[in-house]
């Protein structure tokens, strides 16, 4: 027997792939093979072509998941935004085992006024600063975009904007969700600019200053966002601003939240956005996560807008306020449902069940060529050094260090992972209870002078 090379069955394999591929063309699968190169299994692995039959077959099973993860809600009415978002409109107790929607925290208000938060170091004064102003959402201000009375929002994901703006389609339409990049304190490829506090916490609560930059390279992230966060493996709901398009579809900003239960798993009742994923209970009629914000978008020497967040367990739940009020809750129980619960609580004792033993609020950046820098801003794109009406900023950070019993961040630094490229200035403090503690905080990326 002759002896064969390890280049020879290599060559022999090569061989046996290409008349294979002749032959299931000529069986009939012409559209499988039209204009579409000869790849190795290199190429092939990492999905740089597909063929127009198998792009319309992923493209369908996708249109197809997302279909029948609709149907699990029971949905009253769909609405399109002015913006062009998608709108679902339920029935709350329909979100919930048994039926009955916890109660939110106390708000304080006035006759003819907006309910506001007891935390006032969230109220809207424009004190020392002169030219700031209160975002809202498109709910909020256009009564006529509202669903039936009795009803609360939940955004849709897009589908259609989602399979326009990627190249390859993925096999799963599992991976579409899997393959958003989540807020990932801990990971690498993020850039950081971060003020955090360390203790015993019921919740946190602040402004982010909202800036729409010129969007996220292909699909990497640019956030601003408070977190509250305990265990290991980690537990965390996070809430803030979020550009990415494969969440949104488009790079302009949204109104964000995410939770965690086991590190990096996801899935219902394990952890996600918004309401991708099973796990947010629907609370407010005008304000839910994933609506847009590029509407009140601060601008260079000019008018300013921040965003208030507030995160805080109550009554065994975290409720997430935004934009003057409580827009939903992370229930304490897996479905929703009062205690006692029967399949279990939603976070652990070890992780953020019954408290946090770390806040952070900051700007990150997800780049998917580190170590190599991106263009990716940051804040308003600009380094935190540019100050006031140039540079992204937080302000008038507090803490819960009871369940209701609150305080302003006075003390600790603020930290970088790369102050060449991205970078931050502060913290703060002034005597002006609007404008009680802040930090600068932002970059170009790569278009930075110094970032390599």
């Amino acid at each position: 027997m002759p002896k064969v090379t390890i280049e020879g069955r290599k060559w022999r394999v090569r061989r046996l792939i290409t008349w294979l591929s002749i032959a299931t063309c000529i069986g009939g699968m012409f559209q499988a093979c039209h204009s579409q190169p000869t790849v190795t299994s290199n190429e092939a692995s990492d999905e740089q072509f597909i063929s127009d039959f198998e792009r319309q077959k992923r493209t369908q099973g996708i249109r197809d998941y997302f279909g029948e993860r609709t149907k699990h809600r029971t949905i009253i009415k769909t609405t399109r935004t002015r913006s062009g978002q998608i709108i679902d409109w339920i029935k709350p107790a329909t979100q919930v085992d048994g039926g009955v929607l916890a109660m939110p925290p106390e708000v304080m208000s006035k006759q003819d006024a907006p309910a506001r938060p007891l935390n006032r170091y969230l109220e809207m004064d424009a004190g020392i600063k002169q030219s700031e102003s209160q975002p809202n959402f498109e709910l909020q201000l256009d009564e006529g975009t509202r669903g039936p009375a009795g009803t609360v929002p939940i955004v849709r994901f897009d589908v259609e904007r989602y399979l326009e703006s990627i190249k390859i389609p993925p096999k799963d339409p599992r991976d579409v969700l899997k393959k958003i990049p989540p807020p990932a304190p801990d990971s690498n490829q993020r850039y950081y600019a971060v003020w955090q506090r360390f203790g015993t916490f019921y919740g946190t609560a602040g402004r982010i200053n909202i800036w729409n930059t010129d969007g996220p390279v292909e699909n990497e992230t640019s956030i601003a966002q408070t977190a509250v966060i305990r265990g290991n493996p980690m537990q965390a709901i996070e809430a803030g601003k979020i550009e990415v398009q494969s969440l949104n579809g488009n790079r302009d900003p949204h109104f964000f939240t995410y939770f965690r239960t086991n590190g990096t798993a996801s899935g219902d009742w394990i952890a996600g956005y918004n309401t991708l994923v099973d796990g947010w209970i629907q609370y407010s009629p005008r304000v839910a996560p994933g609506m847009a914000l590029n509407a009140w978008n601060s601008t260079q020497n000019g008018n300013q807008y921040s965003l208030d967040i507030e995160v805080r367990l109550h009554q065994g739940n975290w409720w997430v306020w935004v934009a003057g009020e409580w827009a939903g809750y992370y229930p304490y129980c897996i479905g929703g449902g009062a205690q006692p619960c029967s399949r279990g609580t939603l976070f652990s004792t070890s992780g953020i069940r019954d408290s946090a033993d770390r806040l952070d609020w900051y700007g990150e950046v997800y780049d998917s060529s580190a170590p190599s820098a991106t263009s990716t801003d940051m804040g308003s794109g600009q380094l935190a050094s540019t100050g006031w009406q140039h540079a992204g900023y937080f302000r008038n950070l507090t803490y819960f260090w009871a369940p209701a019993t609150y305080w302003w961040w006075d003390s600790g630094s603020v930290s970088v992972t790369d102050a060449a490229c991205y970078d931050a200035n502060g913290p703060f403090y002034s005597a002006d209870a609007s404008w009680r503690n802040w930090f600068f905080y932002g970059g170009p990326g790569k278009e930075a002078t110094a970032c390599r």
